[in-house]
């Protein structure tokens, strides 16, 4: 008795842990690709300090500041692109997973629904 209710209690439990699971690895992913952000920003903001140091000639230095302005707006742009697609596949992903749990839930439902007609009879 105590076995059969320790797997349904399982089984019950299956469905969560799937779903703590999709979210785990889209937190991973989201920490992971904001990390790489966050230190390239930082690495490229101080080569590009010592190069600004270094400028004597005002124009070269407004052109490099331009120059890393433009390249911190794509690195930025591609951050939130990807970090945007990450929750889209994991929204796409949880969503078939509960379509599909409704499924399987609907069959067990009808598969308990006979057994307890059968049993009645």
């Amino acid at each position: 008795m105590n076995t059969q209710i320790n797997e349904q209690f399982a089984n019950t439990l299956k469905p969560f842990n799937a779903l703590i699971d999709i979210n785990v690895k889209a937190v991973e992913k989201l920490v992971n690709q904001q990390a790489a952000f966050v230190t390239s920003f930082f690495n490229d903001n101080i080569a590009h300090s010592r190069e600004l140091a270094a400028q004597t000639d005002f124009n070269t230095a407004v052109e490099s500041q331009k120059t890393f302005v433009e390249t911190f707006q794509a690195k930025l742009t591609n951050t939130v692109t990807g970090a945007y697609a990450v929750v889209t596949e994991t929204s796409e992903e949880i969503s078939e997973f509960v379509k599909g749990s409704f499924v399987e839930a609907t069959k067990e439902a009808s598969k308990t629904k006979k057994s307890a007609t059968k049993t009645k009879k």
